[in-house]
């Protein structure tokens, strides 16, 4: 695959003002899963409304300092770090055994990590990320994304749980504007392609009545998390194993979105990024402990929201950490970031996704394609796929470690792609070189 031609490569750092902008535009992106995040969470452990304010504003500290410093001195991609989806699984099924175990268990799980980075045993991860491999997780990435953006698409939830006609047409034109915007603008504001959508989407939004803008008016200036820990850990053996597999999903969930994006950047300081990156995806997991939060893991939609807007420069992501944080401390500045509404940002990750999609397809073309590549691909993108459609009934009805991991198409994906490329349909080529 061509090297895309970016504005800023990985290591340029765009001027001060661009740079906050882009950085704004990554946080607006990210945030309503953060708030989506302290919602499951509080319900599952029936936190009061001061809690789950505590809760989000933990997570928005954890996500910004992290992603700051993984851009800084960890992988050094620009790749966003925030709470795991895997480990917030673990942590609802788990909320029955109180706080305390799932604190044990989170930093348990972080400890692993780090364990398996000072042995040395990461290093072996490379040698398995073939074009296949890389294309089928950039795939899997997008596809295991459809319920959700199907969901906020269509305004479920908004007026209508069961959808809204209008809302799914405007977030199509939304799509078709950004898409638009990103290939015909050029310079500065190719860059800014999908904030200028997203702006566009949420003024016609603000025009339909769809804004409450209450929140807003009446969210305060300064607020400082009144706890910062309330409890202590407890290692108890059911948290114990549950993580150590929920940080094994997290694991393969990090290594799919450090090769992604290592493939349309630089590959050259991957195998250094992936020690350093889990590293401080494990150092991550024992902090949240510590707070009782969900630990954090590198954001497999990252690539895609590179390539839609050509800008690779690490310092975005700097920039958004820095959003974040401040927005923990600043009540008005987060109510201002969760205004956009949700049709809005899921425009934005379709665009994003459909330019991560082809990237994958000119990764996994790049050698050539043979009848054995149908299945090795297919199969594991076609799967990966189907699990995220499967019913909410038929998945609560699963033992807790099998959620863990069935529960994620992403996971499910990866595995069958690994095991169809190294073992199952290992290539003739592969065999001689053994």
């Amino acid at each position: 695959m061509a090297e895309p031609n970016y504005i800023y490569d990985i290591d340029d750092h765009p001027p001060i003002k661009f740079a906050a902008l882009y950085g704004l535009q990554w946080a607006i992106i990210t945030f309503p899963s953060f708030i989506i995040m302290a919602t499951l969470t509080s319900q599952a452990l029936n936190m009061s409304l001061e809690q789950e304010v505590r809760f989000l504003q933990l997570i928005l500290l954890t996500s910004g300092f992290f992603s700051a410093v993984q851009t800084l001195w960890g992988h050094r991609y620009p790749l966003l770090d925030g709470p795991s989806t895997a480990l917030l699984l673990t942590f609802i099924i788990l909320a029955p055994y109180g706080i305390e175990t799932i604190q044990g268990g989170t930093i348990f799980g972080g400890i692993l990590l780090i364990v398996l980075v000072l042995s040395g045993q990461l290093k072996r991860a490379v040698s398995y990320a073939t074009p296949n491999v890389v294309g089928v997780i950039l795939m899997l990435i997008a596809f295991t994304l459809l319920p959700y953006l199907a969901r906020t698409m269509m305004g479920s939830g908004m007026d209508h749980s069961a959808g809204n006609l209008s809302v799914f047409l405007i977030s199509i034109v939304l799509v078709l504007i950004m898409a638009t915007l990103s290939h015909w603008l050029s310079g500065f504001w190719k860059t800014l392609a999908l904030l200028l959508g997203m702006l566009v989407g949420t003024i016609a939004f603000s025009l339909l009545g769809f804004l409450d803008w209450q929140h807003l008016r009446t969210a305060s200036w300064i607020s400082v998390p009144k706890q910062w820990s309330s409890t202590l850990p407890s290692f108890y053996w059911p948290g114990l194993i549950a993580f150590a597999s929920a940080y094994l999903a997290l694991l393969v969930n990090s290594l799919g979105s450090l090769h992604g994006i290592a493939n349309i950047t630089d590959t050259q300081r991957l195998p250094n990024s992936i020690s350093r990156g889990i590293f401080l995806n494990g150092l991550g997991g024992i902090i949240s402990g510590l707070l009782g939060i969900v630990g954090t893991v590198s954001y497999s939609f990252s690539p895609g929201v590179v390539l839609a807007n050509r800008v690779a420069s690490r310092f975005t992501i700097t920039y958004c950490g820095v959003v974040l944080i401040l927005a923990a401390f600043i009540p008005k500045l987060a109510a201002l970031l969760a205004i956009v509404p949700a049709p809005v940002v899921g425009a934005a990750l379709c665009v994003a996704m459909g330019a991560q999609i082809g990237a994958a397809l000119s990764i996994i073309s790049s050698g050539g394609i043979t009848s054995r590549d149908y299945f090795v691909v297919g199969l594991p993108v076609l799967l990966g796929t189907l699990v995220g459609f499967l019913p909410d009934s038929f998945m609560t009805s699963m033992p807790g470690a099998f959620r863990v991991f069935l529960g994620n198409g992403l996971i499910v994906g990866i595995f069958l792609v690994l095991l169809l490329e190294h073992v199952l349909l290992r290539s003739r080529d592969a065999q001689k070189e053994n």
